[in-house]
């Protein structure tokens, strides 16, 4: 039913197009604002229950496939797609959306429509990470989560939302670094981005325990693990209410 229309394509640009449309709505109409948020993260959501309802659990192959040349030099492609893992974590994606807009609809008060705009963009992107099969992709979607909620620990949280914003980048920007260096090396032995290459690469024993120890460098500090972990009970404390759901519902 679905198999022409690119349904994962849409759930991931739908809320970051609207997001863009609710920060141009601005701030002088913030109930024009808001019922636009509303709208796009209600039918983002509704978009995505076709991801559940045509997912197909007899076969371990990525579904609702999207290939698209995106820095064909470097064999960089607009690759994404699900299995079931990622699935239910992109309805729990949003589903969760809704209810942090919902949430902020009469606490925020200061720049409305920038509030509901980032929380947008940022589903947009959690999606992205959760549906990339393009290293470089991934990557891309996966630093460009951190703008969105420097943005909304940075404007509106508590009073030391300052440190906490920057600790908050400092953090987990410097940890995806070394991610990025695995990744790199990992397309100069297979020549390939796509991750499903990576999981037959072959590669000796020293290797992949220097690839694992960068993985696990990058991912402690999201999760985050002892004594990489500091960042986040600042980040919690400052951070407005839907930004600590996300946090904690879904970027950890």
């Amino acid at each position: 039913m679905f198999a022409d229309f690119p349904i994962l394509s849409t759930v991931i640009w739908l809320p970051i197009i609207g997001g863009l449309l609710v920060l141009g709505s601005g701030d002088k109409a913030p109930n024009v604002s808001r019922w636009l948020a509303l709208v796009v993260a209600v039918l983002t959501f509704l978009l995505s229950i076709p991801l559940w309802s045509g997912f197909d659990v007899t076969t371990a192959d990525m579904q609702f496939v999207e290939n698209a040349p995106w820095i064909a030099a470097y064999d960089i492609n607009y690759h994404i797609g699900i299995d079931g893992i990622s699935m239910p974590l992109i309805l729990l994606t949003t589903f969760i959306t809704i209810l942090v807009v919902i949430s902020g609809w009469e606490v925020i008060q200061y720049k409305p429509a920038s509030y509901m705009a980032a929380f947008l963009i940022m589903e947009g992107v959690m999606v992205g990470v959760f549906a990339a099969l393009d290293a470089m992709l991934f990557y891309v979607f996966w630093e460009a989560m951190l703008i969105p909620m420097f943005l909304i620990i940075g404007i509106w949280g508590g009073p030391n939302r300052v440190y906490a914003t920057i600790k908050f980048f400092l953090y987990t920007f410097l940890g995806s670094v070394f991610m990025l260096v695995a990744l790199i090396y990992m397309y100069f032995q297979s020549g390939s981005m796509e991750i499903l290459d990576y999981h037959i690469l072959e590669l000796g024993l020293k290797e992949q325990i220097l690839i694992f120890i960068a993985f696990f460098l990058a991912f402690a500090v999201k999760v985050p693990m002892f004594p990489v972990h500091t960042w986040l009970p600042d980040a919690h404390v400052e951070a407005p209410t839907g930004g600590s759901v996300i946090l904690a519902a879904i970027m950890l």
